[in-house]
C-alpha cells in the first residue's frame, strides 16, 4: 500500500506541473532570419519574421557597412501582425560591395519592448 500511495503522490504531482504549465499564457514566439542575395555591384538583404504565434511584432534591421568607398549605416522596419505560420519581409535593403568592405545587419523582433529574436549577420574586415 505504501508504494501504490507514494506512486498516487507523484502522479498528483505530475498533473499538477502539467496543468500549471498548461495555464499560463502562451509567450510570443518568432524567428528573425536574414536572407543575402548577390547582386550585380553587391548584395541585396531582406529581413524576415516568421511567426509561431499569433503575434504583433515590432521589427527593426540595421546595417552597418564601411570599406574603400566610405561608411553607411541604415535602418529600417515596422510593426507586423502576422499569424502563426506566417512570415512577412519586413525590410529590404540594397548595398553595393566591394572585397575588403566590412558588412554588419542585425534585425531584432521585440513585442512591447521585449526582444523576441534576434539574427546577425556579420563579414570581417
Amino acid at each position: 500500500m505504501r508504494a501504490a500511495g507514494r506512486h498516487s503522490a507523484l502522479l498528483a504531482a505530475g498533473i499538477m506541473l502539467v496543468t500549471g504549465g498548461a495555464s499560463r499564457a502562451a509567450e510570443p514566439g518568432a524567428i528573425a532570419a536574414i536572407v543575402v542575395e548577390p547582386t550585380d555591384d553587391g548584395v541585396r538583404m531582406t529581413g524576415r519574421a516568421v511567426a509561431l504565434s499569433v503575434l504583433s511584432v515590432d521589427a527593426k534591421m540595421t546595417i552597418e557597412r564601411s570599406g574603400s568607398g566610405g561608411r553607411t549605416s541604415t535602418s529600417q522596419g515596422g510593426r507586423f501582425t502576422l499569424e502563426k505560420g506566417e512570415s512577412a519581409d519586413v525590410a529590404t535593403v540594397g548595398l553595393s560591395m566591394a572585397a575588403g568592405d566590412a558588412l554588419s545587419v542585425e534585425l531584432v523582433l521585440s513585442v512591447d519592448g521585449r526582444t523576441i529574436a534576434r539574427s546577425v549577420v556579420e563579414t570581417a574586415p
